[in-house]
């Protein structure tokens, strides 16, 4: 075993970081759009111009908000990354909210779903990016935000537009060009592979940064669009191999994986085990590919998580 590896190998990727986090509430204004974006950031302490953090986005779901990820993004914080929640006018919790059957009724959630939206969604993402780094130059207390090496997370439509920006290929909306160059890296929470494309479907060709892709056996589709589970795990499958990785939970839904919402009805999962395994799974990655950590990339293609997970969950890397 090699220093890196066995290094990684006594780290607890899974335990609260040592650095306490500033949480600010702010509401980025595109004019050029005429989008006004909720944005919740979180800023590791110290934050200063000499110890420059890599940025982590978090996109959430059709009908979310800015909440989404808070689990995730605060133990990433924690370790020091400056982790920002978008809020995405146009599917988020404004197409619920005050009407009759609320989040559960899928004719409230229909508008959020078209291609305008999707590449609202891609767009949000890019002005963010670019208003952080000019904040970075113009306001102290942002000054160690380093907007150029960038990870990319986001849950089910959160996780389609993490897809897109990290160089999947929708040839109805310009193929690759919704790529951010900008963005070194992505985890997808329910990530989604369209009904009908087989493994080494063309479409991921053009995805070639390190991906990783979470998912459940219960993982379904919630708004009628044929996505199965297996479709789901699916988008890892179909990547170009050697940074591809897949965390598999038997008995997960997509309720579990946009950062603390339990699933309607009960949720018959140990959660806690499924947190803790996201949380270290997901850190390591980050400490990987946007620190360059050598410790954690051999945790990643050996064991990962695998130790943590209940019998019938899987890690794979590939």
């Amino acid at each position: 075993m090699s220093a890196g590896a066995a290094a990684g190998a006594d780290t607890d990727y899974a335990a609260a970081g040592p650095l306490s986090v500033t949480v600010l509430e702010l509401v980025l204004e595109d004019v050029a759009r005429g989008r006004a974006l909720p944005v919740r950031l979180r800023v590791p302490s110290p934050c200063e111009a000499p110890s420059p953090r890599p940025v982590v986005l978090f996109s959430h779901g059709l009908g979310g908000s800015r909440d989404a990820g808070s689990r995730w993004g605060a133990h990433w914080a924690s370790h020091g990354f400056v982790v920002a929640h978008l809020q995405h006018p146009g599917s988020d919790d404004s197409l619920w909210r005050g009407q009759p059957g609320g989040f559960g009724r899928l004719e409230n959630l229909r508008p959020g779903m078209t291609p305008r939206r999707f590449v609202e969604r891609v767009e949000d993402v890019r002005f963010v990016l670019d208003e952080l780094a000019r904040r970075a130059v113009a306001d102290a207390a942002l000054a160690c935000v380093d907007a150029t090496r960038v990870g990319m997370s986001g849950h089910s439509f959160g996780a389609q537009t993490t897809q897109a920006l990290a160089g999947q290929s929708f040839p109805a909306l310009g193929g690759p060009a919704l790529r951010e160059p900008r963005v070194a890296a992505a985890v997808a929470f329910s990530p989604s592979r369209p009904p009908g494309n087989p493994p080494g479907d063309s479409a991921f060709d053009t995805l070639t940064i390190p991906f990783l892709g979470i998912t459940g056996s219960r993982d379904g589709d919630p708004v009628g669009r044929g996505v199965t589970p297996a479709l789901r795990r699916g988008v890892v499958e179909a990547l170009p191999p050697g940074q591809a990785y897949l965390l598999w939970f038997e008995g997960a839904d997509r309720f579990v994986f946009n950062g603390g919402t339990p699933a309607p009805g009960g949720d018959p999962l140990d959660r806690t085990g499924l947190e803790r395994a996201v949380r270290a799974a997901t850190l390591a990655f980050w400490l990987a590919t946007l620190r360059g950590d050598p410790a954690a990339d051999a945790w990643l293609r050996g064991a990962g998580p695998g130790p943590i997970l209940a019998p019938d969950d899987r890690w794979l890397a590939r």
